[in-house]
């Protein structure tokens, strides 16, 4: 009779497939690298847009009491997310400690920061959640779970702020066409994700497809030789998504936790327009660019969506800021935003737990 144990291993391999410490690190370091590269590259040349000497004065004037706000709101957003997937974990049956979720949740943020699409983030957790003693079809349906809550609330939030801005945005052509394909993208993903959890024929279909495909190459072999124990696997993943219907009272509260996630992260643009100019522009219209501009740099395929998100957030506050404080902007912007993610993220993701016994 075969072990849960043995059934994980379908997924993730104890023996093959599950990173070591030092590969796990490799692997990390390499998008660190390549993250810090082209960090390196944008800063140089905003710090070369007009005069040098004023993009270095800027930060001697900055607002600590803005900069320690900003701080605040990346310290909710954080909170906010890990307190979401362990509200998830709870509708899916999983045992997960607040903390646990707090560690995961900056793994996925270290992860995600690093690698392009944000693609790293749940893989990565999903295999943490693995080596905590979670089964990997419970693991997969918390996180994707996760990850419909907040791309639908994102997706709402901008139909929202299109339409309540809609002459701001439309002032500005480029910018409401972008807004409008990352409306789209951001759809098509929630739409497909629906599909893949809650319609088991489907999935099956597409699990097929990918057999087929895969079958002449060695790891595809591997995958037919277990093709039942996956199927298996992908059955208790359908099973744990069907729990999130019948707990409406916890994913309102996951939508809840996510809303407030997204409000703080969208109010970091303003803390930094408050560090460094006179309050004459209203939060309202500064969160609402915020919003478009997430919509059109989620997809960008670079870790972080590097230059796309300077060179967006560049294009779409300049006229917020004095010509001699816009570069200085965009740098506070990344470092409170993006940059945060990774130092505060990197020790989590390094500390690797002993894997325990399903």
């Amino acid at each position: 009779m075969e072990t849960k144990e043995n059934e994980t291993t379908v997924i993730i391999d104890s023996k093959e497939n599950d990173l070591s410490s030092e590969e796990k690190k490799s692997v990390s370091f390499k998008w660190l690298m390549v993250s810090v590269i082209l960090g390196l590259i944008v800063v140089i040349g905003f710090f070369f847009i007009g005069d040098f000497q004023e993009n270095i004065a800027v930060f001697k004037s900055i607002d600590l009491v803005w900069f320690a706000i900003s701080g605040i709101c990346l310290l909710i957003f954080w909170l906010s997310e890990s307190l979401t997937i362990y509200t998830t974990a709870k509708i899916s049956g999983v045992k997960l400690s607040l903390w646990k979720a707090i560690e995961t949740n900056m793994v996925g943020q270290f992860y995600n920061s690093v690698t392009p699409f944000a693609s790293g983030g749940q893989p990565m957790q999903i295999l943490r959640l693995y080596r905590l003693g979670i089964d990997v079809s419970k693991a997969t349906a918390v996180l994707i779970s996760r990850f419909l809550i907040y791309q639908t609330t994102i997706t709402i939030l901008g139909v929202f702020i299109m339409f309540v801005f809609f002459d701001k945005i439309n002032s500005l052509p480029s910018i409401s066409i972008l807004a409008v394909f990352g409306f789209l993208i951001n759809s098509a993903v929630i739409f497909f994700l629906l599909i893949f959890s809650f319609s088991p024929l489907l999935t099956r279909k597409i699990f097929d497809l990918i057999l087929f495909l895969v079958s002449p190459f060695k790891f595809g072999k591997k995958m037919k030789k277990s093709e039942e124990q996956w199927i298996t696997k992908i059955g208790e993943f359908h099973s744990a998504m069907k729990n999130l219907g019948k707990a409406p009272f916890k994913l309102f509260i996951a939508f809840l936790f996510t809303s407030i996630q997204i409000f703080f992260y969208f109010s970091i643009p303003y803390c930094i327009y408050r560090m460094l100019e006179p309050p004459t522009v209203p939060f309202s219209e500064i969160f609402s660019f915020q919003g478009i501009l997430f919509l059109i740099i989620s997809f960008v395929p670079v870790p972080g969506a590097g230059g796309a998100a300077e060179g967006g957030f560049y294009l779409f506050f300049k006229n917020f800021f004095a010509p001699s404080n816009i570069a200085g902007a965009v740098i506070l912007w990344r470092i409170m935003s993006y940059y945060m993610n990774i130092f505060i993220g990197a020790p989590f993701a390094m500390k690797i737990p002993k894997k325990k016994k399903v």
